[in-house]
């Protein structure tokens, strides 16, 4: 199952501003569009959702950018999927189709998956991320 291109570009600015949080520093939208080849306008709207949800905050001026609002360990990937998708990911059936049991279990199934994909989101934060992303260098010492 595949989440929305939309989530998954969610995903890359958070974790591009969850590694600025130890420095503090903003980071601005062009910045992370360039970094991640996000169409700038696409990411504008992806950024106030974010805001909006609580999990960014945003500084304008010349100086301004965005930042997370709280430690990358205390954001879980639900919450930014949950910021940019607003339920309408998991739509699977419309009200004539759910008249038909194939229908129905079909649709089951995939509402079975999804609370599985729910459930792994909420124990994935980004500071899980983080860890993942960070080179994991070996004592070995080679001549």
């Amino acid at each position: 199952m595949q989440l929305p291109i939309k989530a998954h570009y969610a995903s890359l600015a958070m974790l591009a501003l969850a590694r600025q949080h130890p420095s503090g520093q903003l980071l601005t939208a062009r910045t992370i569009a360039q970094e991640h080849e996000i169409p700038i306008q696409f990411l504008g709207q992806i950024l106030q959702q974010l805001r909006t949800a609580g999990l960014i905050v945003s500084s304008r001026g010349s100086s301004g950018g965005f930042r997370l609002a709280r430690a990358p360990e205390s954001t879980t990937m639900a919450s930014v999927v949950d910021a940019v998708c607003s339920g309408s990911c998991n739509d699977y059936a419309t009200s004539d189709e759910a008249l038909d049991p194939d229908h129905q279990i079909v649709s089951e199934v995939w509402r079975e998956l999804s609370e599985l994909q729910s459930q792994f989101l909420e124990k994935l934060t980004l500071g899980e991320l983080l860890r993942r992303a960070t080179p994991v260098t070996s004592g070995m010492f080679y001549i």
